[in-house]
């Protein structure tokens, strides 16, 4: 006869109850994938900002280029002799004896009067060396009155090859009138100002890049 405590001793064949293994619920899973999705969408919004203001920065510093170099042929071209292209007393475009980076308004007006046709728009090809605009090329006006413009440069997407940005490089020239006076005699010094303007658009913000400089005849 079996002992009372090998009666109620629990066999050792008996399965006792499994343990629940760990996991994720779904609620868990949802809010992880939540979270990736932020962080995801920070680091795309990150990245695109810093492309963006990278982008910025070079047009920016072309910009800053194109009218720098403006001001540069400002102050380089010749002859810019006022006395001998006003010898018949208006201005004689014929003479070439001012370069059309410093002609006023008024000698640009002269100039087109002569048979220079410029066009409109910036022009998309080299015109021949027989036409009169040839000399002037690539610099074109809006309308009659209007200072000469040129394109600065051209901005385009590296994948695709679209054009994104243009920019536009505007030269306005005015005459300062100043004088001076000496031993009772008035000389005009045939000073002028030139402004370099480049103006482009990018991502809906116009932008807008300007450098003076100061230029006097040479004769």
């Amino acid at each position: 006869m079996m002992s009372l405590s090998r009666q109620f001793r629990s066999h050792r064949c008996v399965p006792r109850p499994v343990a629940l293994r760990a996991a994720f619920t779904l609620v868990e899973i949802v809010i992880a994938l939540a979270v990736l999705g932020v962080m995801a969408a920070g680091c795309y919004i990150g990245f695109n900002a810093i492309n963006t203001y990278a982008v910025t920065s070079r047009l920016y510093s072309e910009a800053q280029t194109a009218a720098q170099n403006q001001i540069d042929l400002v102050l380089s071209k010749e002859p810019f002799d006022v006395s001998a292209a006003y010898i018949s007393g208006t201005f004689n475009p014929a003479l070439g004896k001012v370069p059309i980076e410093v002609m006023t308004t008024a000698e640009l007006d002269a100039l087109a009067t002569s048979g220079v046709a410029f066009p409109t728009a910036a022009p998309t090809a080299t015109p021949a060396t027989t036409s009169s605009y040839y000399p002037y090329y690539p610099y074109y006006r809006t309308a009659s009155g209007q200072p000469i413009s040129r394109q600065a440069f051209i901005y385009q997407d590296p994948v695709s090859g679209q054009v994104i940005v243009t920019g536009t490089l505007v030269t306005t020239v005015a005459d300062t009138a100043t004088t001076m006076t000496f031993a009772g005699a008035t000389t005009n010094l045939n000073l002028r100002r030139a402004t370099a303007t480049v103006s482009y658009s990018f991502r809906n913000k116009n932008y807008v890049v300007a450098m003076d400089t100061m230029r006097t005849a040479d004769q």
